[in-house]
């Protein structure tokens, strides 16, 4: 199976794939926070699957709560996505921990797979990220493998007639750069509102960790000093964050 993100290296991978022969299940683990961009490039990319006979399984809370580990989502609990279920135990994502990709993708992908009892997860890792490639016999890397790098995914999205994705991930995603909480803020300001209810949430909670941005700096404050104009000096995205220290 594909283990699909939506991002750059995932759609290039499936497009490779497909041109290659293969067919075969492409899953999505949907944590119900991605960027509308995201949502709506799915749809332009189902459109070139179906006539090759594919299309996108997609695993929510809602639909499959029993590929979640965690009881506390889906089911009864009315947990159907990484913002609610963060808002319910007053916590928020972290960056150095990286529990909700656990929770949220990679284990109901994998328990997905073994219940269709398929040997391998194919993973969109291209040749340019040696370090994230982990050992393991249930897992493949075809990028890797043939590889190909981020900018020759980019070449092979657009030789297939598609416009090029964003970068994938949650728009209250803690790995995001400032220029993408800025882009948030101007064009979708009711999710960069959505983003501040999960910091105040956490800190009413007293969370000892309560911000998004791993400088500790709260989104309510970058509104104040970046957004609308009253910085002029930003050193911060060049800083490293926290887990690197």
């Amino acid at each position: 199976m594909v283990s699909f993100g939506a991002g750059v290296n995932s759609v290039a991978m499936v497009v490779m794939l497909v041109n290659d022969g293969w067919r075969g299940p492409i899953v999505w683990a949907d944590t119900g926070g991605e960027w509308p961009e995201t949502l709506c490039y799915m749809r332009t990319f189902e459109d070139w699957l179906r006539p090759r006979g594919l299309e996108i399984t997609r695993l929510s809370p809602a639909t499959h709560a029993e590929l979640y580990d965690d009881k506390r989502i889906g089911g009864e609990t009315g947990v159907e996505t990484l913002e609610q279920y963060c808002l319910q135990r007053g916590i928020i994502p972290l960056l150095s921990l990286r529990w909700c990709t656990v929770e949220f993708k990679r284990n109901p992908l994998e328990n997905w797979r073994e219940a269709h009892g398929l040997k391998r997860t194919c993973l969109g890792i291209s040749a340019s990220e040696p370090r994230r490639i982990r050992e393991g016999e249930t897992l493949r890397y075809p990028l890797w493998e043939e590889g190909i790098t981020r900018g020759e995914c980019r070449r092979i999205i657009a030789e297939a007639g598609l416009e090029q994705p964003i970068k994938s991930g949650c728009f209250f995603c803690p790995a995001q750069r400032l220029d993408n909480w800025r882009r948030l803020y101007y064009e979708h300001g009711d999710l960069y509102d959505r983003a501040v209810a999960l910091e105040d949430n956490a800190s009413q909670y007293n969370q000892k960790w309560a911000t998004l941005d791993p400088h500790g700096i709260s989104l309510r404050e970058h509104a104040e000093r970046r957004w609308q104009g009253q910085m002029t000096m930003d050193l911060t995205q060049w800083l490293p964050c926290l887990c690197s220290l």
